[in-house]
């Protein structure tokens, strides 16, 4: 009896941290204050993308879309987070359908660019381009 409950009290310690092990797969920062602290002190844009345990557009977009190669690239000059809807953030970044992507400018702390959903890579990518666009404007 006590191997099954240790068995499922694992299994649910599991599931209820898939933001943070998918943080950690892609590389990504797993807390909106420690991405914000460092997209301030590297001056770069940051994207915060807030997923949902359970959620199978989430795992898609994941698994599919930010581990694209072209993705990665398209996103290298940017601080990448990752994190869990329940997790401390801004209340203005709240939302309630996933996966949900801003992409936030450090000074004011504020996005610049919102997207929901899932996009497959190719519809990401300009996305992003876009976001960049928007952020680089805004700070002139």
């Amino acid at each position: 009896m006590k191997k099954i409950v240790l068995l499922i009290v694992f299994a649910l310690s599991l599931w209820a941290n898939q933001a943070a092990v998918a943080a950690h797969e892609l590389g990504y920062i797993n807390s909106y204050a420690e991405g914000l602290a460092k997209a301030k002190k590297e001056h770069k844009l940051m994207m915060l993308v807030v997923v949902r345990d359970g959620c199978h557009w989430c795992k898609k977009f994941e698994n599919e879309t930010l581990k694209d190669p072209a993705i990665k690239t398209k996103i290298d000059d940017v601080v990448k987070v990752l994190i869990d809807r329940n997790d401390p953030m801004p209340e203005a970044l709240r939302a309630h359908f996933f996966p949900v992507t801003h992409f936030v400018d450090p000074k004011i702390e504020k996005s610049v660019w919102d997207l929901a959903g899932f996009k497959e890579a190719v519809d990401f990518q300009e996305d992003i381009g876009a976001a960049l666009v928007e952020y680089q404007a805004s700070q002139k």
